[in-house]
């Protein structure tokens, strides 16, 4: 099972360090997510990371990064819903329904179902939509991975459980997001 981590939406200073440290503890796919920001913000977080990690980013915002730094791919949302014209390299896809979900795991390289909860899990299993071009998000515990991983799905996306376990404005240590991510890692197997 992948382990995908979104960015905080927020640049700080220790952001490069987790990062690599994320990377070098098994991080299978990082999410640049930074709506709103310049991008030359983003080039610079890029430049300060390790090139050997670029085939593992995708950029959620400021697409033309995918050419100029060689990553993985981009990202599509409600926010960024299409491609660049003539774009044609790898790119995963948020889905908020099964219709969605269904449609779009053949045609991109991962989605990613939103919002995951008991309720959708139950819907998804049921439609029989979720294999391993499907990730699931809304981690909030251990449990959720290992009942994702249950119910069949390809990855899990980390976000908000990671950034919650550190505040960028108090302090510069970061070793419980480092823990928490190693135990999720074990239980993605």
């Amino acid at each position: 099972m992948k382990l995908i981590a979104v960015t905080s939406p927020s640049f700080f200073v220790e952001e490069t360090a987790i990062l690599e440290t994320l990377f070098e503890e098994g991080l299978d796919m990082l999410h640049i997510r930074k709506p709103d920001s310049d991008p030359v913000y983003c080039e610079r977080l890029l430049t300060l990371l390790s090139k050997r990690w670029r085939k593992r980013i995708i950029v959620e915002d400021h697409f033309f990064l995918k050419s100029e730094y060689d990553l993985k791919g981009i990202h599509l949302s409600q926010r960024n819903p299409t491609p660049p014209n003539g774009y044609d390299g790898l790119f995963t896809r948020s889905c908020y329904t099964i219709e969605e979900v269904d449609y779009w795991k053949r045609r991109s390289h991962k989605v990613i179902a939103e919002d995951m909860d008991d309720e959708r899990l139950h819907r998804y299993v049921t439609a029989e939509v979720i294999d391993n071009r499907v990730a699931a998000s809304q981690l909030t515990s251990l449990d959720d991975v290992r009942k994702f991983r249950s119910a069949g799905f390809g990855g899990v996306v980390a976000a908000d459980i990671l950034w919650n376990r550190f505040d960028f404005h108090k302090s510069d240590s970061y070793k419980d997001i480092i823990t928490l991510f190693r135990q999720i890692r074990k239980a993605c197997g």
